[in-house]
């Protein structure tokens, strides 16, 4: 019971006022607070533990996210900030913890469009970790969001072929229209993001036969069933979707939204699932046992994207289709809707 857990913590700092490890208990009591709501007293528990130890990268990077819960974007990112400048201590463990301070900071930054400021935490982060393929990911996306030239410049840790082996679909897309080089870079991606493994094959349905007795069932998987462009798109799409020969599911993946748009999707959808906060395996489950004949990619390699459930093969067929217009790389995507707009 975190409630009762969180009382014993209480009574245990009234009374340990001058123990050295005063400020963990600040902060197991600090995340007690938070699994039962109070954001409040979560971040007051998080600022003692900082009082008693400034550099405790775990407080710190746990207030910034309380901050950025609270939509105050701005104090986050000094709260990171504050974290980076005071862990001076050179070991596995603050090379990892000021990593991922400076990830937190430069995603912040991006996602508020300051682009050259994300791009400069995460030329800091490539030192840190220059294998990281995330951050060689997005180093290169945040130049190519401000136009910078050439896209994959040189860093003091990473060389710039380093630098291509890693680039993001999204982005190669944007780097080149050499189809091998898209085919190659997101079929690597595949491999990485979303390997095939014997436990995985527990959800394949790629053989399973598709009913003629009743009607069809389309599943379509998006994160963007929202205010957001694809969801803009979308809302009259599933308005006048045919509703005689077909039974729509729509699974959501992304942000937690509540406005007009997703309103509409859910109220002309036959069935909304939401998958935000379960495992790769849950939803594949999910979508299995849901009986989906044809399950649509509507991320294809974008943001919050569900690879993983794909991988696992919870439908005969599954299909890429609008949210990203080029090549999976996949072998679990059998084929992509498009037009001569699309593919010219």
């Amino acid at each position: 019971e975190p409630d009762n857990a969180r009382q014993l913590y209480q009574v245990w700092i009234s009374f340990n006022k001058e123990h050295p490890l005063l400020f963990i208990a600040h902060f197991n009591c600090s995340t007690l607070l938070q699994q039962v709501g109070d954001e409040q007293g979560g971040e007051a528990e998080l600022k003692a533990a900082l009082a008693l130890k400034p550099d405790f990268a775990p407080a710190c990077i746990n207030l910034g996210s309380a901050y950025e819960r609270r939509g105050m974007a701005k104090e986050a990112v000094d709260q990171w900030r504050d974290g980076v400048e005071k862990m001076s201590a050179v070991s596995g463990d603050a090379i990892s913890y000021k990593t991922t301070l400076l990830k937190q900071i430069s995603r912040v930054l991006a996602d508020n469009q300051a682009l050259a400021a994300a791009e400069v935490a995460l030329n800091q982060c490539l030192d840190l970790a220059p294998d990281a393929r995330d951050v060689s990911e997005q180093f290169v996306a945040a130049r190519l969001s401000q136009c910078k030239w050439p896209m994959t410049p040189e860093n003091s840790k990473v060389s710039r072929r380093q630098l291509l082996s890693r680039l993001h679909p999204l982005s190669v897309c944007a780097y080149t229209d050499d189809p091998l080089f898209q085919l190659a870079a997101s079929d690597k991606y595949v491999r990485i993001m979303a390997p095939i493994e014997d436990r995985t094959t527990r959800f394949d349905r790629r053989s399973a036969p598709i009913e003629t007795n009743r009607k069809l069932r389309i599943g379509y998987v998006s994160s963007d069933l929202r205010h957001h462009a694809v969801g803009y798109l979308m809302v009259n799409f599933f308005e006048e979707h045919d509703r005689k020969d077909f039974e729509v599911f729509a699974y959501y993946t992304g942000i937690k939204a509540d406005d007009p748009i997703q309103a509409r999707i859910k109220a002309s959808v036959d069935h909304w699932r939401d998958i935000r906060g379960i495992t790769d395996d849950e939803a594949a489950a999910k979508v299995a046992e849901d009986g989906i004949d044809i399950l649509i990619d509507v991320n294809g390699h974008t943001r919050d994207a569900r690879l993983g459930v794909f991988a696992r093969r919870p439908a005969p067929i599954q299909v890429n289709w609008l949210g990203y217009p080029g090549t999976m790389g996949s072998s679990f995507h059998h084929y992509i809707v498009a037009d001569d707009w699309t593919i010219p």
